[in-house]
């Protein structure tokens, strides 16, 4: 090798070492164990903070849509007295006719909930019930396992067909309702002398309501899964005190009967409910009043001024706090 090209070899070579020395070395990359932690603490801190927030605002949403039905309740409750002079009874057979009967499918039982149908939208399957039989008959088990929004409070999560071994002799079908009318202050005035505004066979008009409808309950929530079937007439009204059997003739409990468990023990005399007035909702019970507002009332509300808001005619005073 010539001593030029000698020359040239050794000068390549010292540059190349030259930019090996100026190489950057880069460290590997990625997170420790300790930052990972790190991470997974700071987000599992931020999920505690913004779930109780997502849950509230669907359970605030779920509110809306609770109160909206109620409202859309109470305008088709006006439409129904401006067109028929009075408001749908609460059954269409006696009080003491019902699932619980030997022979339910003899009787009408027809309910405010069915008669509210046409105003609710809900035309057609208005059409669909043959009101010539029972409520309860064959005829009207198709129309009856229908689910209808109107009357589920989005918050409820118990079952969408009644529970009672007394509906499952004929179907086990039967759609609940939410929502409840309110007919008495006692189980006892229930049957014998109701001083609600809905009851069975009842036909009261608003002028009837003299305590003045923005005073007087028309429909509250319930989360019955049993006795709460909305095209049966024969338990869609109930009481503003729990029911208690050593009691006659009111039976009525000291305690009002809002998220009271159980509301109605029958003992073989009727059929049991767990919840009369109720609801899933946390703090309160959605109650429609006859001027169409919906007031959330506290279950620690005094019983007396419960029972001066649904009746009718009391003349009672009604200046409390829900």
């Amino acid at each position: 090798m010539s001593v030029h090209a000698q020359a040239r070899l050794r000068s390549l070579n010292s540059a190349g070492e030259d930019l090996a020395m100026r190489r950057p070395r880069f460290a590997a990359s990625g997170f420790t164990l300790i930052e990972l932690l790190v991470v997974i603490a700071v987000i599992s801190v931020l999920m505690a903070l913004l779930l109780p927030a997502v849950q509230q605002a669907r359970e605030t949403a779920r509110q809306a849509t609770c109160r909206n039905n109620l409202k859309q309740m109470g305008l088709a409750l006006m439409s129904y007295e401006g067109s028929h002079r009075r408001f749908p009874s609460s059954s269409t057979s006696r009080i003491d006719f019902g699932v619980w009967s030997s022979f339910p499918a003899n009787y009408h039982l027809h309910s405010w909930a069915t008669m509210l149908l046409p105003y609710l939208d809900q035309g057609p399957l208005y059409g669909q019930i043959n009101f010539n039989v029972s409520a309860l008959d064959a005829a009207n088990i198709a129309p009856a396992s229908f689910v209808l929004p109107v009357y589920r409070c989005p918050s409820y999560s118990g079952p969408r067909y009644s529970q009672s071994p007394l509906y499952a002799r004929f179907s086990t079908a039967y759609s609940l309702r939410n929502y409840v009318a309110m007919g008495a202050t006692t189980v006892g005035n229930l049957y014998l002398q109701p001083d609600g505004v809905f009851y069975a066979l009842s036909s009261t008009r608003v002028s009837d309501i003299t305590d003045g409808v923005s005073n007087t309950i028309f429909i509250a929530e319930t989360r019955e899964p049993g006795a709460a079937v909305w095209i049966d007439g024969g338990t869609s009204a109930v009481a503003s005190r729990r029911y208690l059997d050593s009691n006659p003739p009111s039976y009525a409990g000291p305690e009002n009967s809002l998220n009271f468990q159980p509301y109605y023990a029958a003992s073989g005399n009727g059929i049991d409910a767990q919840f009369g007035p109720s609801s899933m909702h946390s703090g309160g019970i959605n109650h429609l009043f006859g001027d169409g507002s919906v007031q959330s009332i506290s279950p620690n509300i005094n019983a007396v001024a419960y029972d001066a808001l649904v009746t009718r005619a009391g003349g009672e005073p009604t200046s409390v706090q829900y």
